[in-house]
């Protein structure tokens, strides 16, 4: 087996992670802990989403986080991204001066129709509107439910590349590929990268997984096989999207950073220290302690005492 010598990680925990927490986590709390996930290494960090507060309250505080850590990041090596679903995100993202934006389409119907009140082809025309008039932006286009939809319908790497030609037409070839509800299996993963890879190629593409079935990190490895090097994670396995029912979290950047360390894959972020900033983070805003690491680490520490 040959894996990549390197991997990227992005935090997403400050937008797909906390996006579904129930309580709402004070606008000081949430910028200190980015700040730590900044400080500890994190290269590319996913702060917020441009969305009404109505359907995603947590979201309220997006402006005030977004200028707050652009400043904050002048003297760091390190790319903020928020998430965008229509025009009048894209604007609010101009407005306060973010240039890197991840702009989700759902392959499946019924997850536009939820996410985005809109039909999938309603949203791809919208896409396009905006992608016309966004050469001062670095785009990513993020594919929801790549990998199958928990609506039951039927999914195809055609249907993810119908998609990816739309951007391309506007020079947009980053893609990011998402379980969005973690239902996907590794024999999965597989057969759909290596449908897409050679189409879009490797060095487009991220992956985002969820673990709502435990096949999380099992994912992540045959994606490593395939040769992925990007993939976003979330400190504590937080996450699951707020329209697709009973999905879970993100695979846990401490547990893809312990996975990567013992296949000698470099991420550049020290283990031990990723998990002491998950722990803090799910004991500071009452979260559950629910990735591998940090519940062994927690269990130390309770051995210890």
């Amino acid at each position: 087996m040959s894996f990549p010598k390197k991997i990227t990680i992005a935090e997403v925990a400050p937008r797909d992670g906390w996006q579904n927490f129930k309580e709402f986590i004070p606008t000081e709390q949430k910028i200190a802990l980015i700040k730590k996930m900044i400080d500890n290494g994190a290269k590319n960090v996913q702060i917020t989403s441009y969305v009404s507060p109505k359907w995603v309250p947590q979201m309220a505080d997006a402006d005030e986080v977004t200028i707050t850590l652009l400043d904050y990041v002048k003297d760091h090596d390190v790319t903020l991204t928020a998430t965008v679903l229509n025009g009048k995100g894209v604007e609010r993202a101009r407005n306060l001066g973010i240039t890197n934006l991840d702009f989700v389409i759902s392959v499946s119907s019924e997850h536009n129709r939820r996410n985005a009140n809109k039909t999938t082809e309603e949203v791809i025309a919208d896409f396009e509107n905006i992608a016309a008039d966004c050469k001062d932006l670095n785009i990513t286009l993020g594919t929801a439910c790549t990998f199958g939809s928990p609506f039951g319908e039927e999914i195809s790497p055609d249907m993810v590349l119908n998609i990816y030609k739309t951007a391309l037409k506007y020079g947009i070839k980053s893609i990011g590929l998402a379980d969005s509800a973690g239902i996907s299996t590794p024999d999965n993963i597989r057969k759909t990268l290596r449908a897409l890879i050679p189409q879009i190629g490797i060095e487009n593409i991220s992956i985002h997984l969820h673990d709502t079935r435990g096949m999380g990190l099992a994912n992540a490895f045959v994606a490593l096989e395939e040769g992925v090097t990007r993939f976003d994670t979330a400190l504590g396995a937080m996450g699951g999207c707020p329209y697709i029912p009973g999905a879970k979290g993100n695979i846990a950047t401490e547990d893809l950073i312990w996975l990567a360390e013992h296949m000698g894959i470099n991420t550049e972020m020290g283990l031990a220290d990723t998990v002491a900033l998950s722990l803090e983070m799910t004991r500071q805003i009452g979260a559950n302690i629910v990735s591998s690491q940090a519940a062994l680490a927690a269990a130390s520490e309770k051995c210890e005492n």
